[in-house]
């Protein structure tokens, strides 16, 4: 029996042509396009929403913390007598130390060494309190402000038990001290400048203050508790610096004696001495991060609020809701959401 082959045929193999390779790129890179911003976006929130958690932590500490001690905490001290000895701010602990024991951080407070807490000393004889104050706190950070140095002028002034130099954890948010500057007696005094929080001056009053519930008279829905900052990333700036009183707070204006005054709503741009973005004063050297501007010629950042979620920063308000301040509200209702006492109604749909 004869075996039959069997021819197939086979059909040349056709390639694709270089038009069609370009195109099908396009198409990927239309599609990673689109994606991308989607990706980010999705990303944002997720950080954005753990900031809000984050702040509604911090005024539920403080809720905690006055339903304590019936006074809200001072936003720097030098002893353990946090409500009536708070007579200096050089070098002194933070509100962000007075109200670890609310955010589950009850360890950490009682390892703190409030012997000796003022001035240089309260830093320099504490190396514990400085071991103490390099540790991140969770609650403290906004994941869209994530990444940041954790650089504390890193000299022989900052030694640590071991003998180590060392740097201060930083954080995100900064109590309110009120509408004008957070260091003016001036300011204090006057009721449209006046915040929940401030860091007094020269004469009376001449140390930190911290109101009551009853003092805010504007309402605790109309009044801000505390709000978002950026934490400085290179040595001397101490902006975001958790534990350290001078570090952690936001105010609305520069002193009333500066001139010209400025007067910044979130995010503002403060153009320094050369109308630059360039806050030499805050230590930097060289180009420096956009987000990070503050007035040159002081011996503090200027301290408006300030983060990098898109278009605005959030806030914890003094009832303990969390609201996100568009970048773009109006200079007068900024103002008149950090004054307690200046009597302004804030309008429908200003937050």
């Amino acid at each position: 029996m004869k075996s039959r082959s069997i021819l197939y045929t086979r059909q040349p193999r056709q390639a694709f042509t270089l038009v069609e390779l370009l195109v099908v790129i396009a198409i990927i890179g239309v599609m990673v396009g689109l994606l991308l911003p989607a990706v980010q976006a999705a990303r944002e929130a997720a950080r954005r929403m753990s900031c809000s958690n984050n702040l509604k932590q911090v005024g539920l500490a403080m809720h905690n913390y006055n339903d304590t001690f019936q006074i809200l905490p001072k936003p720097g001290f030098n002893v353990r007598d946090i409500i009536v000895n708070a007579s200096s701010t050089s070098s002194s602990q933070s509100w962000a130390v007075g109200i670890l024991p609310y955010l589950e951080q009850q360890a950490i407070y009682d390892q703190y060494d409030f012997s000796h807490l003022g001035g240089a000393r309260g830093f320099r004889d504490n190396p514990n309190n400085l071991l103490l104050g390099s540790r991140p706190i969770a609650t403290y950070v906004c994941p869209s402000d994530g990444g940041r140095k954790d650089l504390y002028s890193p000299t022989s002034t900052w030694v640590f038990p071991d003998g180590t130099r060392g740097g201060l954890a930083r954080g995100n948010y900064g109590v309110n001290c009120g509408a004008g500057s957070a260091f003016s007696r001036t300011d204090y005094r006057i009721r449209r400048e006046r915040g929940p929080f401030h860091f007094g001056g020269s004469g009376n009053p001449n140390e930190p203050f911290a109101a009551t519930f009853a003092e805010i008279r504007d309402g605790l829905s109309n009044t801000i508790l505390a709000g978002e900052i950026l934490a400085g990333d290179v040595r001397n700036d101490i902006r975001g610096v958790w534990m350290y009183a001078s570090s952690n707070y936001i105010a609305g204006g520069q002193p009333s004696y500066t001139s010209p005054r400025i007067l910044l709503t979130p995010n503002g741009n403060a153009l320094d001495d050369l109308q630059m973005d360039r806050p030499g004063a805050c230590g930097y050297v060289g180009e420096p991060d956009r987000h990070m501007r503050c007035i040159a010629g002081g011996s503090r950042g200027f301290q408006t609020a300030r983060s990098r979620h898109p278009g605005g920063v959030q806030v914890v308000l003094c009832d303990g809701s969390v609201r996100f301040i568009n970048e773009s509200i109006p200079l007068d209702i900024w103002r008149a959401l950090l004054a307690m006492q200046d009597g302004t109604a804030i309008p429908g749909g200003a937050f």
